[in-house]
């Protein structure tokens, strides 16, 4: 008798099993959706927007610009000779 070997191999299962959790998640967030209320749990029930209550801080004044005053013309003198230095005072003499 002579021995019968089958090859079978898996190949797809993983991408079946896959396709199978992402359907099963997007089954399970559309339920919530619905069950939650979907886009209806932000109206009342005569169908105009529910009432919301939002502090806004209150606008302040804005502020002035500084008031800062340029000349038109400034004189750079860049050739001018160094002043001599002073000499140092004499100490005092104590008597």
């Amino acid at each position: 008798m002579a021995d019968i070997i089958v090859d079978r191999s898996d190949r797809g299962t993983s991408t079946g099993v896959v396709l199978g959790v992402v359907l099963v998640g997007i089954a399970v967030i559309v339920a919530l959706f619905f069950v939650a209320g979907g886009t209806g749990r932000f109206m009342s029930g005569s169908g105009t927007p529910a009432q919301t209550n939002v502090n806004v801080p209150a606008q302040s004044q804005p502020q002035s610009a500084p008031n800062i005053t340029i000349p038109r013309q400034i004189d750079v003198n860049i050739n001018q000779q160094p002043a001599p230095a002073a000499a140092p005072a004499q100490p005092a003499a104590n008597p």
